[in-house]
C-alpha cells in the first residue's frame, strides 16, 4: 500500500471533485423528485418525513465523500466515490495502477464485512 498520495492521482482528484459532487447532487435530486412525486392528497405528512429521512442520509454520504477533502485523506475519498459510483471507469482509469490497486482492495474488504 503507498504511504503517500501521489500527486498527479490528486491532481486528478482535485479534478473530478466538482464533477463528482455534481453527481452525487443530481442523484440526490433526482431520488426526491421520485419522493416528492408519490405526494398524494393527505400524504404530505409522510411523505415530508420520507424527504426528510433521505435528505438527512443523503447528506451523510456528501460528507464522507466530500467534507473532509485534503491528500491524507484521498484513498478513503477515491473509495467513497468508486462505492458511491460517482466516477466512470474511464475516470477511474485515469489514476494510477497502484492508487487503482489500493482502492479496489479496500472496496474488496468492505463488501466482505
Amino acid at each position: 500500500m503507498p504511504r503517500d498520495f501521489p500527486e498527479p492521482d490528486w491532481k486528478t482528484l482535485s479534478r473530478l471533485k466538482p464533477l463528482a459532487l455534481d453527481r452525487l447532487c443530481q442523484r440526490i435530486l433526482q431520488e426526491s423528485g421520485g419522493i416528492v412525486a408519490r405526494a398524494r392528497e393527505g400524504e404530505h405528512h409522510r411523505v415530508y418525513l420520507d424527504l426528510y429521512r433521505h435528505i438527512h442520509e443523503s447528506d451523510e454520504t456528501v460528507a464522507v465523500c466530500f467534507n473532509d477533502f485534503k491528500r491524507s485523506q484521498a484513498i478513503n475519498i477515491l473509495a467513497n466515490w468508486r462505492m458511491n459510483d460517482l466516477l466512470t471507469e474511464e475516470e477511474f482509469a485515469s489514476f494510477s495502477p497502484e492508487t487503482c490497486e489500493v482502492v479496489n482492495f479496500l472496496l474488496r474488504r468492505a463488501r466482505r464485512e
